[in-house]
C-alpha cells in the first residue's frame, strides 16, 4: 500500500545508543565489539521499505562507531570513490547540535559516504567526506585518514564497520552533556536499490537535519 505520509513520520523516534568500546587495535578481525543492545531499531519498516540491512551503533567520549550488515546480495560489491552516486555506500549524516527544527544544516552537520569496496584503492574500503547543500558554515574538514574503518565480505552480502574520533566531529566533545546527536543513515545498493533508516528521497533529508532521527546517547 502507497502511503502519502510514511507512518514512520507520525512518530518522533529517538533511538537509544549504548557506551562502547574504542576500536580494536588489531590489523584485523573485529573492529568494534558491537553487542546485540547496540542494534538499531529501523523505523522504514514501517514504511514497505526493502529491508536487506541492519545497523549497530555505539558510542563514548572519544567517538562514534556504527555498524553496518547487508545480507541477500548475489553480485560482488562495487564502489568507486570518484562516483560515490553509483556506488554500494552506506550514508551517514550526522548532527552534533540537533534542534529538531533548523532545515538548514550547520557547522554541526557532517555527511560521509562510506564505501565498502573502492576500486580506486584496490578494492579496499574509503570513505569520503560529502557536501551537504545550503551549509551554512563548516568549522572542521574531517580527514578519513583519522578514522578506521573495515569491511567484512560474506558469501551474500557485507559487513562494514568504522569508528570516527570525535576529534572529526565538529561538537562532538560536549554532547554528552546533551545527550543526544541527530542521525540519518541510508544503505545504498547497486543490486538491492535504498534501505533508509528511516525516510527516503522522497523528503529532504539529504540536506534538512530536522528531518534526519535523534540517537539518545546512553552513559
Amino acid at each position: 500500500m502507497d502511503h502519502v505520509v510514511p507512518p514512520s513520520l507520525l512518530f518522533d523516534f529517538r533511538l537509544p545508543v549504548p557506551g562502547c568500546d574504542g576500536p580494536s587495535k588489531k590489523a584485523s578481525g573485529r573492529l568494534l565489539n558491537l553487542p546485540d543492545d547496540c542494534r538499531l531499531f529501523v523505523p522504514s519498516a514501517m514504511n514497505d521499505q526493502p529491508s536487506f540491512a541492519s545497523f549497530k551503533a555505539g558510542w563514548n567520549a572519544d567517538g562514534f562507531g556504527i555498524a553496518v550488515n547487508v545480507a541477500g546480495k548475489t553480485k560482488p560489491t562495487a564502489g568507486s570513490a570518484h562516483d560515490t552516486k553509483h556506488s554500494d555506500a552506506i550514508l551517514l549524516w550526522i548532527d552534533t547540535r540537533p534542534a529538531g527544527n533548523v532545515h538548514r544544516a550547520t557547522e554541526y552537520c557532517h555527511h560521509f559516504a562510506c564505501l565498502p569496496v573502492d576500486e580506486e584503492s584496490d578494492d579496499a574500503p574509503a570513505v569520503v567526506v560529502m557536501p551537504i547543500a545550503q551549509q551554512r558554515a563548516q568549522r572542521i574538514e574531517s580527514n578519513p585518514k583519522k578514522m578506521v574503518y573495515r569491511t567484512h565480505q560474506k558469501k551474500d552480502g557485507y559487513e562494514f564497520e568504522v569508528w570516527i574520533p570525535a576529534s572529526q566531529l565538529y561538537g562532538f566533545r560536549d554532547v554528552s552533556e546533551l545527550g543526544r546527536i541527530g542521525f540519518s543513515c541510508v544503505l545504498q545498493d547497486s543490486e538491492l536499490g535504498d534501505q533508509p533508516l528511516s525516510i527516503g528521497e522522497d523528503f529532504p533529508t539529504a540536506y534538512d537535519p530536522s528531518t534526519w532521527l535523534q540517537l539518545e546517547l546512553l552513559t
